[in-house]
């Protein structure tokens, strides 16, 4: 509990130290199109990536391109930065800063936990409703075994600035996520449908199992007029280093059995 506390503090800390305007980053490795949720990245797990909205307009007016890079820390700590690419070439240029804790990780009837605060940097000047500075958060995710439908998480959290509606101080945001595994794709689809304070959205990802992840997703359904279409291009070493210990696992119980097995002929021979 006072390790709990002690992350708390941590993040409260940053927020009033860093005060300046900045955005928020789409189809992040522990988040769904637009919204956190109460997962991390494990210790040792990072995921890099560019991501770039393009307007409904005539020939799809493109918003600017950001590459990210997210990381994990101690299995409670997620940090992240962005480059913000804008259109206009003589535009200054924009770093931001994300950090993620996790309170408590799902357990039984424990749901995952995690406090965070985005868009920490620069200035960020364009006409973007996601680019609000300092955007704190409190959010619960659970994971819910369905009839028929298998796993679907629920997410339910509280935030300001970016997460708030209209003229709202603190606004509410809302999400549920799945995950498949067909048989007939080498890899992961995953979908969720989400109302992130500003608008309803919702994605689709596929993961291979290099790694890679394409994903694809529609913002603001529900206005029409300022709809987003967004793309994603990432890569996470998480795949891989599951791979690894799973061969890991194998090598332990191949010796464990060839060690069992001489034992046993040993016995024989006395």
């Amino acid at each position: 509990m006072v390790r709990h506390f002690s992350l708390f503090g941590l993040l409260l800390t940053v927020l009033f130290m860093l005060s300046v305007p900045v955005g928020s980053e789409i189809f992040t490795d522990s988040g769904l199109v637009d919204m956190p949720t109460g997962e991390v990245l494990k210790h040792g797990i990072f995921g890099v990536g560019v991501y770039a909205p393009f307007q409904n307009t005539t020939h799809f007016k493109r918003d600017p391109v950001t590459f990210r890079v997210n990381f994990g820390m101690f299995d409670r700590i997620e940090l992240g930065g962005s480059h913000i690419l804008p259109q206009d070439n003589d535009a200054s240029r924009s770093f931001l800063g994300h950090i993620k804790a996790q309170l408590l990780n799902e357990s039984g009837k424990l749901p995952n936990v995690a406090i965070g605060i985005d868009n920490l940097g620069d200035n960020v000047i364009q006409e973007w409703s996601t680019y609000q500075p300092r955007s704190a958060y409190f959010v619960v995710s659970k994971t819910f075994n369905l009839p028929r439908i298998h796993l679907v998480s629920g997410h339910i959290g509280v935030g300001n600035n970016r997460f708030a509606f209209e003229d709202s101080p603190i606004g509410l945001f809302v999400g549920v996520s799945t995950e498949f595994h067909p048989a007939f794709v080498r890899g992961d689809i995953g979908f969720s449908v989400e109302f992130d304070g500003e608008g309803v959205n919702t994605g689709a990802r596929y993961t291979v199992d290099s790694g890679l992840q394409l994903a694809l997703g529609v913002e603001t359904l529900n206005k029409p007029e300022e709809i987003r279409y967004l793309m994603s291009i990432s890569w996470s070493n998480a795949k891989m280093m599951k791979q690894i210990d799973g061969a890991k696992r194998l090598a332990r119980q191949a010796a464990r059995l060839a060690s069992q097995s001489k034992n046993a002929s040993a016995k024989e021979e006395e």
